[in-house]
C-alpha cells in the first residue's frame, strides 16, 4: 500500500482508510501513515467468524475535504488456513 497526502498536520487523522472483514476491523490507516513508496502490509486473519462460510473484505476511505490523501492499494490476497 502507498499513502500520499498534502495534509500538513502531524497530529490529526483527517483522512482515514479502514479495512474490515465482515464486522471485524482489521486495520485503520490515516494521512499520518504516509510514506514515500509502497509498503507491504500483512493483516492477521485467523479465521472467519464462527459458523460463517463467507464474509466480505472491505476497504473504506473517508476524507474530510481539507486536503488530498490517496490510499493506493495494489495486489491483495486473502489466505485462510
Amino acid at each position: 500500500m502507498h499513502i500520499n497526502t498534502t495534509e500538513t498536520t502531524t497530529i490529526a487523522k483527517n483522512d482515514v482508510l479502514t479495512v474490515t472483514l465482515g464486522s471485524a476491523t482489521l486495520a485503520t490507516y490515516s494521512n499520518l501513515n504516509h510514506s514515500s513508496g509502497y509498503v507491504l502490509i500483512t493483516l492477521p486473519v485467523a479465521a472467519l467468524p464462527h459458523g460463517t462460510t463467507s464474509s466480505t473484505l472491505k476497504f473504506t476511505g473517508i476524507e474530510n475535504g481539507s486536503s488530498q490523501t490517496s490510499f493506493v492499494i495494489d495486489d491483495t490476497s486473502l489466505t485462510l488456513s
